[in-house]
C-alpha cells in the first residue's frame, strides 16, 4: 500500500505508514469473486432449465430391479423415442399414459380411446418383462425398463418389444 502522503511502499496488512505514520487507508477488495459466483449461479439455473425443458435433466423412472416395478414406478406419459429397426412401431402408436390403475393409449386411425386395466401383473423371468394385463387378459402391455442412450445421454426408458427381437423405446415426458 503506498502511503498518500509520504509515498512509502507498505506492505498490504500494514495500518500505519511505516515512513511518516499516517493511517492507511483500507485496501479496497476485488468485486471478481462475487461476480464469478454469481455468474455461475445465473449459468447454472440457465442450464438447468434449459435440460429441464429438452428431457436431459430425467423424468425417468427410478430403476428399479424388473421384478420390483410396480404400476406406480412408471406412472406418466410416455412418448416414442427411437425403435431397432425402422417401422417396426405402428406409426400410429406415439404416445401413451400410464396411470397407477390403467394404461390409455389413441391411435390415430381410431376415434377410440383403448384401455388397459393395470389388474394383473406377471413377470416373466426369462426374459425380464413385466406384462400388465386386464383379469381376463383380452388387453396387455409387456414392456420392460432398461438403460438406453437416447442423443448421447444414457437414460431409464421403457422398451417394447415389438416382433422378431425389434424394440421400440419411450421415455417418460416431463411432468
Amino acid at each position: 500500500m503506498i502511503c498518500p502522503t509520504c509515498g512509502y511502499q507498505n506492505s498490504p496488512r500494514e495500518k500505519f505508514c511505516q515512513q511518516c505514520g499516517l493511517i492507511l487507508p483500507k485496501a479496497s477488495r476485488s468485486k471478481l469473486p462475487v461476480v464469478i459466483i454469481v455468474s455461475f449461479l445465473i449459468f447454472t439455473a440457465i442450464g438447468t432449465g434449459l435440460a429441464y425443458h429438452f428431457g436431459v435433466i430425467n423424468n425417468d423412472p427410478k430403476y428399479v430391479k424388473y421384478d420390483k416395478i410396480e404400476p406406480k414406478d412408471v406412472t406418466g406419459k410416455w412418448k416414442f423415442v427411437e425403435e431397432t429397426k425402422k417401422g417396426v412401431l405402428d406409426k400410429n402408436l406415439r404416445s401413451f399414459e400410464i396411470t397407477p390403475s390403467k394404461i390409455t393409449y389413441r391411435v390415430k386411425s381410431s376415434k377410440e380411446l383403448q384401455k388397459i386395466d393395470l389388474s394383473l401383473r406377471i413377470v416373466v423371468k426369462s426374459s425380464k418383462l413385466i406384462v400388465f394385463a386386464n383379469k381376463d387378459a383380452s388387453n396387455w402391455l409387456a414392456f420392460r425398463l432398461k438403460k438406453h442412450k437416447i442423443n448421447g445421454v444414457e437414460r431409464t426408458v421403457l422398451a417394447l418389444p415389438v416382433q422378431d427381437g425389434e424394440w421400440v423405446y419411450f421415455v417418460r415426458e416431463g411432468k
